[in-house]
């Protein structure tokens, strides 16, 4: 062998084999549980191969090693991955950045995976390992409560460790069903007794400012928001966020709602995301919020008291902790972040259902003036004789809220799962193992082959038309299913009872001059949850309903 080629050899060449040889050693397992290992290892090694050759020579050898590894990749993925035959975009095939780029395009990334459908079938490959189905027999599969697969790599977005992580992020089986004993408790029957008055309270006062504002333009994407808010602060930590007195979004919310696009793009790449978020400052955009979420926890730390039955979410979970219950966050970050979901997750999806239920109360006055019908014959005497059992006795509030959720759901894409080892069979398609599969929500929940007159708002096809039309057999998962199903599922559906019942009672709603809502039904953003676009309505006072007496506000929160 002659001097020159050797020497390639021994550098570049073989520089570009390790890096063939790595990607061959880490292909059976999980990269990301090993990531951060890995960079510091590389940033050592590159460091001293800098000290020992020079950085020129040191460049060349990373470059060299990196064109192995990609290359390595990019040839396994298209050949020989056991995703290899299903169909999909070859960008797709070879790097999740494809769907990141297509996330990131107009911030609609459950309309771009409706395209791919479209042109490539009910199962594609939209990622490396990821498989995006559209087929009724594949949600039981995922997601039902007797599935086999497992929350995937898209929940490990903040970190790997199922004792820092919050219940919503927690990867492992086991350790999820432990941890949701402690919040089936804060949504038990009798919890939500204690928080039903508390949330009638709220929807009184956003009646209050209703009335306020009669006949004039209100942009019901915000006041809903700062409805559930409002609910998520009394009920999750006992507190008021002030919301609907002021009109204005509380400060610590607002910066994490600055901040949602960034996050709906970037958890297409949940390796990233957490790279990014170790970085110090990288979450700046979120310190208020996590600040004020620490900050009502060492208030509730201070000033527990263990003989008291608990009165909000926070306070059970807090419970499980001081009596060392099993089923207790596994650390203070561990509940702090747990704090942040009740948050979050409470008040956008019933925020953004709220909304889509008043823009339907606008588009189809039909459906509204037969709701307020049922709900007079309920209720005689007119809101004064309001309760929440005689609300929930009228099915059609209950149809109302199913059909919103069907058309609007309050989470676009159902999340993400793995399967397990041996794989699944779904119809006539089997799925490999160690595969991440979704659904999307939205678009199932629209298919004509299992939603007859799928894009129309029929809220008897829960009711009185419901075997005409096939309900019964339709995919519905709008709080998700099985073990991993909203624990929140209840609250939320008694706080858009009393706030539906409650404005239909006292207001006709309509579209405002120059609104036509186009904007709002075709612009919601896929945005971690959704953000929505505004939607301007008029609340016009029924003639002989008189407006809701208002209770003593709570607490502000300063």
């Amino acid at each position: 062998m002659d001097k020159p080629f050797a020497a390639a050899w021994n550098g570049p060449g073989a520089a570009m084999l390790s890096g063939i040889a790595f990607h061959l050693s880490i292909r059976s397992i999980e990269f990301e549980l090993i990531m951060f290992h890995f960079l510091s290892a590389c940033t050592a090694a590159f460091a001293g191969t800098i000290y020992t050759v020079g950085l020129v020579r040191a460049l060349l050898l990373v470059t060299s090693f990196n064109i192995g590894l990609f290359s390595s990749i990019g040839f396994y993925r298209l050949v020989f991955h056991r995703c290899r035959n299903f169909p999909g975009p070859l960008a797709a095939k070879l790097t999740r950045f494809y769907a990141t780029r297509l996330a990131a395009k107009d911030l609609q990334y459950y309309k771009e995976l409706a395209k791919l459908h479209e042109q490539y079938g009910d199962f594609v490959r939209t990622g490396p390992r990821e498989i995006c189905i559209l087929d009724k027999s594949a949600v039981s599969l995922i997601y039902g409560p007797n599935s086999k697969t497992l929350k995937s790599t898209w929940y490990g977005q903040t970190g790997n460790d199922p004792k820092k992580c919050s219940i919503h992020m927690t990867r492992d089986f086991n350790g999820h069903r432990i941890r949701k004993r402690a919040w089936d408790k804060g949504f038990s029957v009798k919890a939500l007794g204690t928080y039903e008055p508390r949330v009638k309270d709220k929807a009184d006062l956003f009646m209050k400012q209703l009335h306020k504002n009669a006949g004039r333009p209100m942009d019901v994407s915000a006041w809903a928001m700062y409805f559930s808010f409002d609910v998520m602060g009394e009920v999750g930590f006992g507190k008021d966020f002030n919301n609907l007195i002021s009109g204005e979004e509380h400060p610590a919310i607002k910066a994490v709602h600055d901040h949602m696009a960034m996050l709906g793009v970037l958890s297409t790449v949940p390796w990233l995301l957490n790279i990014l978020g170790s970085i110090p400052g990288a979450a700046a955009g979120y310190s208020e919020f996590f600040s004020f979420c620490a900050g009502q926890m060492r208030e509730k730390h201070a000033n527990w008291d263990n003989e008291l039955y608990p009165q909000d979410i926070v306070s059970w979970l807090l419970k499980a902790v001081k009596e060392g219950d099993i089923s207790a966050s596994p650390s203070a970050t561990a509940l702090e972040d747990d704090s942040r979901v009740v948050i979050i997750a409470g008040s956008e999806t019933t925020a953004t259902t709220l909304a889509g239920i008043l823009f339907y109360l606008a588009k189809c006055p039909e459906k509204q003036e037969k709701l307020q019908r049922l709900l007079d014959e309920a209720m005689p005497g007119g809101y004064s004789e309001w309760s929440y059992e005689k609300a929930r006795s009228v099915p059609y509030v209950d149809d109302f809220i199913n059909e919103a959720l069907r058309l609007r759901p309050a989470l676009l894409t159902g999340g993400p799962r793995e399967t397990p080892a041996e794989g699944i069979q779904i119809g006539d398609t089997y799925i490999p193992g160690k595969t991440n599969v979704l659904i999307s929500t939205y678009q199932i929940q629209r298919d004509p082959r299992w939603w007859k007159q799928s894009l129309e708002f029929i809220p008897e096809r829960f009711g009185e038309r419901r075997e005409e039309m096939g309900t019964a057999d339709a995919p519905f998962m709008p709080f998700s299913l099985g073990h991993y199903g909203c624990p929140g599922k209840n609250l939320a559906q008694m706080s858009l009872r009393i706030s539906l019942s409650a404005i239909v009672q006292n207001f006709d709603v309509s579209f405002a001059p120059g609104e036509t809502g186009e904007n709002f039904d075709n612009g919601a953003l896929d945005t971690f949850t959704v953000t929505l676009p505004p939607l301007h309505l008029h609340f016009h006072p029924r003639k002989g309903v008189r407006g809701p007496r208002i209770p003593r506000e709570n607490s502000i929160m300063a």
